[in-house]
């Protein structure tokens, strides 16, 4: 017990109450209302069970969102949004209870939180209290996190699956990284965006086993549902949702686009038509060729995978809160870069940045929503303007220097190994 806290060392002493303070308060904030006299409400949780009820007697997992569906923007409508296969992996759900089936869940969601971070150390080792100190910090402070439990979202799913994707394609176990990255995708579309990523490292097993892993899902919700509601997400909702939207909550690189294009959108959704998609597109394609560009195809260190992974909400046409929660992968790989001397003090200070971005500013952001800055005369009245914007933009922000700490990390990687290789060979 004495070595856990660190005795008798004063600092070590100090973080090891720091780190007992943070997670009490996140006990306290998310799991000890699962204890309580009544579950959380879990909304997204109550879509995705109303789905897997619906197979279960066969009836229409999208009926929900038939009936709430918004006309003129698909992306703003509450009820099922995903691929058929999710819902019929949460069919044991229906089994239990509501109120059972809400706990257990926001349990296995905070869990595969925590199994994610395990598989990380696992992979670059044990940290140090310091480092343990600054990861339950960010994870106790990230807004994305706080939202997805609070709404019950399946994206805490995503980053385990990710995350031993990443850790299986290091061991060079590309079989198995293949059926996560396969069911990511099967589960919920974007982390098929990581395809090209893996074409051109030539990881061809790899791609065979996640593109079997994808076909199978497919086949799995065609057979629990029927071939009709598989042509209507396929053929009717996903064009839709594919189309992004301007809404404030979108933080894609198309969300963003759409808002530059019509700032209107921020408030009543929408896209912003071939505007929006001149500078989306382009910004999309040199997103992909700074990624290909920085990924050497005989390395598998763990950053090499890490920027990949982050660009994927950027990519997705639409980006709310919730996926941002993959991003805890490159986050804790950046934090043990910053705390073993491999960052300089103003990338460092990017990653403070990029952490405000997540905790603080989100939260400024939705008080101006509720309380809004007052206008001022002429063009004094920017300044309140600019300040909404920015902090509004805040989650791609933080995305944004996540991306580029990520990039320079990894060069900076590179150039380490070639300086390393240089003298041997001069040798």
């Amino acid at each position: 017990m004495r070595r856990l806290l660190g005795w008798p060392d004063p600092r070590q002493v100090a973080l090891s109450a720091l780190i007992g303070i943070l997670l009490a308060f996140y006990a306290w904030r998310f799991l000890l209302p699962l204890l309580g006299p009544h579950a959380p409400r879990a909304d997204d949780f109550q879509d995705y069970l109303f789905a897997a009820q619906q197979i279960t007697i066969g009836g229409d997992p999208y009926a929900n969102f038939i009936r709430n569906h918004v006309p003129w923007d698909w992306s703003l409508s509450s009820g099922y949004l995903y691929p058929p296969a999710f819902a019929v992996t949460l069919i044991p759900f229906t089994w239990v209870s509501n109120d059972l089936a809400v706990r257990i869940w926001l349990f296995l969601i905070q869990a595969a939180v925590l199994a994610s971070v395990l598989i990380i150390y696992r992979m670059i080792g044990r940290p140090r209290r310091a480092e343990l100190l600054a990861i339950v910090a960010v994870l106790t402070t990230f807004f994305p996190l706080a939202n997805s439990v609070l709404a019950g979202t399946m994206n805490s799913l995503l980053l385990l699956l990710l995350t031993g994707a990443w850790a299986c394609w290091q061991r060079r176990r590309d079989a198995a990284s293949g059926v996560m990255i396969g069911a990511a995708a099967i589960f919920k579309l974007f982390p098929a965006a990581l395809f090209p990523y893996l074409i051109w490292r030539r990881h061809w097993m790899l791609l065979a086993t996640a593109a079997l892993t994808a076909v199978g899902g497919l086949a799995l919700g065609l057979a629990a549902t029927g071939l009709d509601h598989n042509i209507y997400f396929f053929r009717d909702m996903l064009p839709h949702l594919a189309a992004g939207t301007g809404y404030r909550e979108n933080q894609s690189l198309a969300g963003v686009a759409a808002r530059l294009c019509d700032p209107n959108t921020a408030n009543v959704g929408g896209g912003a038509g071939w505007c929006g998609r001149l500078i989306d597109w382009p910004a999309i394609l040199v997103l992909l060729a700074i990624v290909l560009r920085i990924t050497s195809r005989a390395s598998r260190s763990g950053l090499e995978f890490a920027p990949a992974v982050t660009a994927l909400p950027l990519i997705s046409t639409v980006t709310w809160s919730f996926p941002l929660v993959i991003l805890i992968l490159p986050i804790v790989l950046l934090v043990r870069q910053a705390l073993t001397g491999l960052m300089s003090r103003w990338q460092i200070r990017a990653l403070l940045a990029a952490w405000v971005c997540f905790s603080a500013a989100p939260a400024v952001h939705y008080l101006l929503i509720v309380y809004p800055l007052p206008h001022w005369n002429g063009l004094l009245d920017l300044i309140p303007q600019g300040i909404t914007r920015v902090l509004g933009e805040a989650y791609f922000i933080g995305t944004v220097i996540v991306f580029a700490s990520v990039c320079i990390a990894l060069r900076n990687e590179h150039r380490a190994e070639s300086a390393v290789r240089a003298p041997a060979i001069a040798a």
